[in-house]
């Protein structure tokens, strides 16, 4: 548990500040209240506790007084970064309440109905507009039907021109629509007057080059129903082009489907493809080079036949034409050649009376308890006739019925009743899993509804989880008014967080060319429903981001020299807009900044050149604000990839495994541009690898060293390496189910409290990064030796490589279990728009890696594999060497922020410490921690001082400050420093005995350097004692007796099928061998009595370690349980040698009759001295 730390109540006066230590994360909110109002009131019967709230410190945000404290967001990541959780006790009539609805709105269904297109459809100039031709043409039309004069000819010609022209800026404001009976018109009013011909203003025998690449131009009409056709497309005849105020394609042809109405389906469209066929002829043609002779589709448009009454669409109707590329404009019966819209005119027959779908009458579903019992093991077989036979059955495994109804054989009228029936008596879907029929295969109505239904338990946290894929399945809706707007937008009205997201979702969503006109409505509908005091901070967030794409843009393509004022001029326009007022972030609404700190503001060094803004917090009480703003790059990927791997932390700690996963926000806020939330007291790994020269990750230190700098007392260490162990395994689990590419070391950090986390989502679901014609992540998953040296606390392999394999397998097993919901998550975000999730090969690439098929045995064993193919790649560490090559620029020593050597924290003075007097190596001694290796004792004697110190400093410590040194003085001459390297084979000892008198000299020879030399802050730095100078280290590790057997074996029995599975997972604390040396073990074993050795099984080799993982599988076939009742297992584990009999390590002999064979068992089982073959 935490310290909780309360600021006083408002007014301050009220209290002191007070804390409350160690408080449970299982207790109310309204328990901390009370004990908080305790220290300001001496009878808490008199206060209306409930009129009371925690408010966080530093976020616009409040604790919810009927949950617990460890339900919160804020609670959960103070408790991973074990920071103090700060929160300030407000009354409730004191809380900024700007963002609330102040006038009462009408109930969400009515709303939408009436929501009028001012604030999507058309801005304010083009309804002035038209107003202003519609009032003319009224007033002209007035006056020739009263007959107020009659005009000589010439003055009639002009005033019906001028009426033509006008009807034409007024279709031409219409998005250049032209109906049939709008040509009529004009060519009657024409008539009348006997408008000569030539007065005409347009040429018609002027064809733009586009309309002279195609020569005839069809349609092909289909009627669809779930992507499917319910008749053979019907083809229309071939026309070309003509012009009367437009360039326009006339069909004028009634197309007939041989089907009757009332067998329709409710979401049946009517589906129109435009195709061209080209000029042969034409010189202009784009794809002449080709000398393509096929017609092409140039658009598609598809329309529902019954509207969200259930009437069936009359008269005329418009849609928008998706273009398959630069093509003109379709109006079906009319083709229009704009540049900004896509109108589609169809004219469908007026009936006598309206048209109403009636669906079937639903059959009864039958009784449960009257079904004959089916077999489980059909359900597994990949046969939809099958499935939807079975469908009644199928109620006991809820989860299936998307499964279910994806096998429908039909969705034609007659089919509905037996589908409706089967869900309306379905047992209601888990949240997660109804979200699967919303996706595009299920158009039908009634389905989409139930699911909204199912979804409306869902809590606003996992809402919030699932809005990216809910705003996408608006596209899959047939009308504007369905149940998922009506939902979306109601919980957009009872929470502000959800609302601010949505917003932002739906600002991204309207540039999708082909949707985009829907998703305005919705967003006008939403800012309709916000309230005005919402409304406007969203005005003001999206005029904050324009201000910020225009500098980030700026700052990217000025040069490198003039980056520097390029953002500093811009900053300061930045900043006079937050001296108007104060904004809150897209990032979330809690965020509240109310100007920027110039001087922390800077430029990231990468392709895109990212800016890093400092924002001074609205809150007295909070920290500053740190985000990055980023332009030129697609950032909902990167939204989509974190959503993911926040999902899969939810699962974990839903199943208790905490793998302290860092979850950070990201918003797109626009096209290519966006804002993420910079994690504190984080570095890349190139950043740390860096101290350590260009090949510092070919070096397997740097991480240890590193995180030890940051945590130097031994019980920070520990706790810092355990994050990086569960961290670590959580990063390899969710970078390879999503296939995280281009992963080299800047876009992995690492925190100073050991947790690692991935940044930089370009590349994902296997799309990996190119270097020439070779893949650069080549490995699984990042997993490279300074990682591992982290995780086993040294070089070599310990019982904490085990652990991490088993979280790894953990992890991975969980998220196999929710394999329906990953898959159906992405699966709603094929048509977002992303370039590598397009469709079902993405999705494969996730399938299979989940390999949901197999057993949770199967797939550890697989894992494990993986974790062994990473870990011996050397691609990751040459991949990360050539990023660090790409990335080189000479910085000298580091700046005034960072520390100047890499294990001491801070920087010292000779003013701090006192005139160092005299330095020798005093001795050297022999280490065991982290691993084997030497150090050198040196004696420091400082002026004022009577004894001396003793510090302990690593001959690569030394060269680190004769590296740095030759940096700071390059004209300076400074003593020689001893040769790194060792030629022939020289006992270890012996080169740190040569080492210890080479170093002497060579610290005595640099005190007797120039005083400049001598009294820098480099020389103090190093020479300044640090937390391991305290303890008492390198005492030899005591040899265990010869002969002597020790050790665990941990395995998993388990038996399906006729077969025995035995699986080999780790082995820890085995003895070494005579010569002191690590073993090579590896595990045999045999099913006795077993005269003929025919039972014999072995795993693979491990090498060199003490602490081998294993997790093979060792299978018996054909054994009944009465068989294998009567047998032992026997189990060696023997080390390979390859000159000499092989050494027996220690074995365990089972009886499996002591064994319940019905289900798994996993246990550690000690070795001993047992007879073996």
């Amino acid at each position: 548990m935490l310290p909780l730390t309360t600021p006083p109540l408002s007014p301050p006066t009220l209290s002191p500040p007070f804390s409350l230590s160690r408080p449970s994360l299982s207790s109310p909110v309204e328990l901390l209240i009370m004990q908080a109002l305790c220290w300001v009131h001496d009878d808490l019967n008199q206060v209306d506790i409930g009129s009371y709230v925690l408010k966080v410190c530093g976020q616009e945000e409040v604790l919810q007084n009927k949950h617990s404290l460890g339900s919160h967001e804020y609670v959960q990541n103070c408790r991973k970064w074990e920071a103090e959780i700060k929160l300030q006790l407000l009354s409730q009539s004191t809380m900024r309440r700007d963002l609330a609805r102040s006038v009462r709105l009408k109930p969400i269904n009515q709303s939408i109905s009436d929501i009028s297109l001012w604030c999507v459809c058309l801005s304010q100039r083009k309804t002035k507009s038209l107003a202003l031709l519609s009032n003319s043409i009224e007033i002209a039309h007035t006056h020739i039907l009263n007959n107020d004069f009659v005009p000589p000819q010439s003055t009639q010609y002009k005033t019906v021109d001028g009426v033509v022209q006008m009807v034409k800026n007024l279709c031409c404001a219409l998005d250049e629509v032209e109906t049939q009976a709008i040509t009529e018109a004009v060519k009657k009013v024409k008539r009348s007057v006997n408008l000569p011909r030539t007065r005409s203003p347009e040429v018609l025998h002027f064809l733009p080059p586009f309309f002279c690449s195609y020569e005839k131009y069809y349609l092909m009409c289909a009627l669809t129903h779930n992507g499917r056709n319910l008749f053979k497309p019907i083809q229309s005849k071939k026309v070309g082009t003509y012009k009367s105020f437009f360039y326009h394609i006339k069909w004028d042809e009634l197309i007939n489907f041989p089907m009757a109405v009332a067998l329709l389906p409710l979401e049946s469209m009517l589906t129109l493809s435009l195709f061209g066929v080209l000029n042969q002829n034409a010189s202009g043609s784009p794809d002449s080079n080709k000398q393509r002779k096929g017609p092409e589709l140039l658009g598609k448009v598809s329309l529902p036949l019954f509207d969200f009454r259930r009437m069936r669409g009359t008269d005329i109707r418009f849609a928008q034409v998706k273009f398959c590329r630069n093509k003109p404009n379709l109006v079906c019966g009319y083709l229009y050649h704009s540049m900004t819209s896509d109108p589609l005119q169809v004219d469908f027959p007026s009936p006598a009376v309206d048209v109403l779908y009636v669906g079937p009458q639903e059959r009864p579903s039958p009784d449960p308890n009257t079904l004959e019992e089916l077999d489980p093991d059909l359900l597994t077989r990949a046969d939809r006739q099958l499935l939807w036979d079975q469908r009644h059955h199928c109620r006991g495994h809820t989860h299936s019925l998307p499964k279910v109804l994806a096998s429908a054989p039909s969705w034609d009228w007659g089919s509905m009743a037996e589908i409706h029936s089967l869900l309306h008596h379905w047992p209601s879907l888990q949240p997660v899993c109804a979200l699967e029929l919303l996706d595009s295969k299920f158009a039908d109505t009634e389905v989409r509804s139930v699911a909204v239904s199912w979804i409306e338990s869902t809590s606003d946290d996992e809402l919030a989880d699932y809005l990216p894929q809910l705003v996408q399945a608006l596209k899959f809706e047939c009308h504007l008014k369905n149940a998922l707007v009506i939902f979306l937008l109601s919980r957009a009205q009872a929470n502000v967080s959800i609302a601010h997201y949505l917003y932002w979702l739906l600002r991204d969503a309207v540039l999708d060319p082909a949707f985009g006109r829907r998703y305005d409505q919705v967003l006008g509908s939403l800012l309709c429903l916000c309230g005005a005091g919402l409304r406007d901070e969203l005005d003001k967030q999206t005029r904050l981001v324009t201000l910020l794409g225009a500098l980030a843009e700026k700052v990217r393509q000025a040069g490198g020299s003039t980056r520097q004022v390029v953002l500093q001029e811009g900053l300061e326009r930045v900043q006079s807009f937050f001296q108007r007022n104060s904004c809150r972030l897209p990032l979330s609404p809690s965020l509240d900044a109310k100007q920027l700190n110039i001087k922390s503001c800077s430029f990231f060094n990468s392709n895109a050149v990212p800016l890093k803004l400092a924002l001074v917090n609205s809150d007295p009480l909070g920290e500053e604000i740190n985000v990055m703003f980023k332009v030129g790059e697609d950032l909902r990927q990167d939204m989509l990839a974190l959503q993911m791997i926040r999902i899969m932390d939810r699962i974990w700690l839903q199943e208790g495994l905490d793998l302290r996963i860092v979850n950070f926000k990201c918003i797109s806020t626009g096209k290519d541009n966006g804002m993420v939330e910079l994690v504190p007291s984080s570095d890349t790994l190139r950043k740390i690898q860096a101290e350590y020269g260009v090949t510092g990750s070919f070096k397997d230190k740097p991480l240890a060293e590193w995180l030890r700098k940051y945590n130097p007392a031994e019980d920070e260490y520990d706790k810092a390496s355990e994050n990086f162990i569960y961290s670590c395994a959580g990063c390899c689990v969710a970078t390879y189910v999503l296939g995280i590419c281009d992963r080299h070391n800047d876009n992995i950090m690492l925190r100073s409290t050991g947790h690692m986390f991935h940044i930089d989502f370009g590349k994902f679901l296997g799309h990996a990064q190119m270097f020439g014609s070779f893949k650069r992540d080549r490995a699984p998953f990042v997993l490279t030796s300074d990682m591992a040296y982290v995780i086993n606390g040294g070089e070599r392999p310990t019982s904490r490589f085990q652990l991490f394999v088993d979280l790894c397998s953990q992890a991975y097993n969980l998220i196999r279990k929710h394999s329906g919901l990953i898959l159906n998550l992405l699966s709603l975000m094929t048509l977002s728009g992303l370039p590598e999730l397009t469709g079902n090969q993405d999705l494969k690439y996730v399938y299979d890696a989940l390999q949901p098929q197999t057993t949770d045995a199967e797939a550890t064993i697989f894992f494990t594999r993986l974790i062994e193919s990473s870990l011996g790649s050397v691609a990751t560490k040459f991949n990360f060497f050539i990023h660090n090559l790409a990335q080189l620029r000479f910085s000298g020593l580091p700046s005034n922020d960072e520390p100047i050597l890499s294990f001491s924290p801070k920087t010292y003075t000779l003013k701090q410490e006192g005139r160092i007097r005299n330095a020798s190596i005093f001795s050297f001694q022999k280490r065991y921690n982290p691993d084997k290796h030497y150090t050198y004792v040196v004696r420091l004697l400082r002026e004022g001082q009577s004894e001396a110190q003793f510090l302990f400093r690593t001959f690569d410590e030394f060269q680190e400050l004769h590296n740095k040194l030759c940096i700071l003085f390059p004209l300076w001459k400074l003593p020689g420093f001893p040769n790194r390297m060792v030629l022939g084979r020289t006992h270890i000892k012996d080169v740190a005995a040569k080492r210890k008198i080479e170093l002497n000299s060579y610290v005595q020879n640099l005190l007797r350097s120039s005083t400049e030399v001598t009294q820098c802050d480099l020389i103090y730095t190093f020479f300044h004692p640090i937390a391991r100078d305290d303890k008492t280290e390198g005492l030899e590790a005591s040899a265990r007796a010869p002969g002597k057997l020790e050790g665990e074996v941990k395995l998993s029995v388990s038996y399906r099928n006729n077969t025995l599975f035995i699986m080999v997972m780790h082995i820890r604390d085995l003895v070494s061998t005579v010569e002191g040396t690590d073993p090579n073990p590896y595990v045999k074993t045999y099913l006795l009595p077993d005269p003929h050795k025919t039972s014999k099984r072995k795993t693979k080799i491990s090498r060199k370690t003490r602490n081998p993982t294993f997790n093979e599988m060792l299978v018996y076939s054909g054994y009944s349980k009465e068989t294998l009742g009567l047998r032992e297992l026997q189990l060696s584990v023997l080390s390979a040698e390859s000159l000499r009999e092989n050494c027996y390590l220690g074995g365990v002999t089972l009886t499996l009759k002591d064994f319940d064979l019905s289900k798994e068992t996993i246990k550690w089982y000690k070795l001993t001295a047992v007879p073996y073959f």
